[in-house]
């Protein structure tokens, strides 16, 4: 009998060990692609993988926001950004995004993942953005340079460069990449200090 009862009691310790094990497992896979984000500031943000990209859950004015980028903080935080460089975009009525005309589309998406997050569609920061490019495309696109810089009007250029960074040039704004994915990284960068999720 105590033999029984021996191997009754191992047996059940083995099943309790498989289904816990099982368990932490199956909690792993299910949140694999899932983490929480602490900011400088010490705000927490919870980052979700998506087929293609991240989903970022933020907060402004305790109204939640579940944002969409293609990337997420972890994967840009080598890149450098000029300190608060949203201020130069944010204390401006318009923003025109701009970029060369013989870029492809991968550049815009780069511009549009910044104008979405202060444009009026979302209603956070609710500025009027447009596109343009900076030599002339066609009679229905705006020809933009940093020139173009006033007290109301703030310019974005994403362009290539040797290095990917954002930084300003007399108070117009460059998203740079060394090819055009770098751009949309360049881009993700200043989107999550615009969100003040990064500095």
């Amino acid at each position: 009998m105590d033999e029984e009862k021996k191997s009754g009691l191992i047996a059940l310790i083995i099943v309790l060990i498989v289904f816990s094990s099982l368990g932490i497992i199956g909690y792993k896979i299910i949140n694999k692609d899932k983490y929480t984000y602490t900011s400088p500031a010490g705000d927490k943000f919870k980052v979700e993988k998506l087929p293609i990209g991240y989903t970022i859950r933020t907060y402004i004015v305790d109204q939640p926001y579940d944002l969409r980028l293609r990337n997420d903080p972890k994967n840009i935080t080598n890149i450098e950004i000029e300190p608060n460089i949203r201020d130069k975009i944010l204390d401006k009525q318009t923003a025109y995004f701009t970029l060369k005309p013989n870029l492809t589309s991968v550049s815009v998406l780069g511009a549009l993942e910044i104008s979405n997050m202060i444009s009026r569609r979302i209603g956070i920061f609710n500025k009027q953005t447009l596109g343009a490019t900076t030599e002339f495309a066609n009679n229905a696109t705006d020809v933009i340079t940093c020139d173009d810089v006033t007290d109301q009007i703030a310019v974005v250029w994403l362009r290539i460069g040797p290095e990917t960074r954002v930084f300003s040039e007399n108070d117009c704004i460059i998203v740079q990449g060394t090819d055009e994915w770098e751009i949309i990284r360049a881009a993700d960068r200043l989107t999550y200090q615009i969100l003040t999720i990064m500095d």
